[in-house]
């Protein structure tokens, strides 16, 4: 106990000796669900009492917090309000509340996002499954979108932190084509081909946002010549003309949003 201070003995050693009498009724008779939820309420209000007297032990907010979350979980189940599947959404999102609050606070603190997105992100992965609103076979997308999506809000912050978008586009792309995969959109040559087309995107893009910057046509299409030709092998024939098509049409409009004066000063210079 050192290292505690006096207060911090106090409510740590108060705690410790309530739930230790508590297991010892356990043992000897079973207690209502609402015995320990009055005593964990009971328990935080003590300690909240304690944080009053002296708020530079802000760490006191935290174990009222525990307290009182854990206290609600139980009382919430035994009214039959949150359901058996649901206690994991309540609890991950009651550990992510208290990052939420810590960046809220001090925005400096963006660190505590992390946790409390992965965190929400996987509550609402649960929910989205137990209502039968995310398949089981989209569940890799859904994780891998998760994972994509800090990736492109730290290139909408700030646009000098390009790469930010190169890990975002992996994980997009391969979450598309899992559930490509999984809904049978993809046959098995199909999947090489997309794999190509997926490689010669960014190449085009970088081309479309600079003009004079010829060089990423040539790796560009030549992936998109091999991903054509897997096309063409999985007897997907028809559907090719019109998906060159569309993706022409895109690159087009993706130059002119993109770098809407690139085009009218390359004509200029000529």
């Amino acid at each position: 106990m050192y290292g505690l201070s006096r207060k911090q003995s106090f409510v740590w050693g108060g705690l410790l000796i309530v739930f230790g009498i508590m297991g010892l009724l356990e043992s000897i008779s079973e207690l209502s669900p609402w015995v320990w939820a009055g005593v964990l309420a009971v328990s935080g209000a003590g300690v909240l009492a304690i944080y009053l007297t002296d708020r530079s032990e802000w760490g006191f907010l935290i174990t009222t917090y525990a307290l009182w979350a854990v206290a609600l979980l139980i009382a919430l189940v035994e009214w039959d309000i949150l359901p058996d599947p649901f206690i994991a959404i309540y609890v991950l999102a009651a550990i992510a509340l208290p990052f939420l609050v810590v960046y809220v606070r001090n925005r400096e603190n963006w660190w505590a996002l992390i946790p409390a997105y992965v965190l929400l992100a996987i509550a609402v992965m649960i929910g989205l499954t137990e209502w039968h609103i995310l398949p089981d076979t989209f569940i890799a997308t859904y994780v891998l979108l998760a994972i994509a999506l800090p990736f492109v809000v730290v290139f909408l912050r700030d646009h000098n932190s390009w790469w930010a978008l190169i890990p975002a586009y992996v994980l997009i792309a391969v979450g598309v084509m899992v559930a490509l995969i999984d809904t049978g959109v993809l046959g098995d040559l199909m999947v090489p081909a997309y794999v190509m087309f997926a490689i010669a995107i960014p190449f085009f893009v970088v081309y479309i946002r600079n003009p004079r910057e010829w060089w990423p046509l040539i790796p560009g299409g030549i992936m998109a010549v091999i991903g054509s030709a897997f096309v063409l092998s999985a007897g997907a024939a028809q559907s090719l003309g019109a998906v060159v098509l569309i993706g022409v049409g895109v690159l087009i409009l993706l130059r002119q949003f993109l770098h809407p004066k690139s085009a009218d000063e390359a004509m200029k210079q000529e």
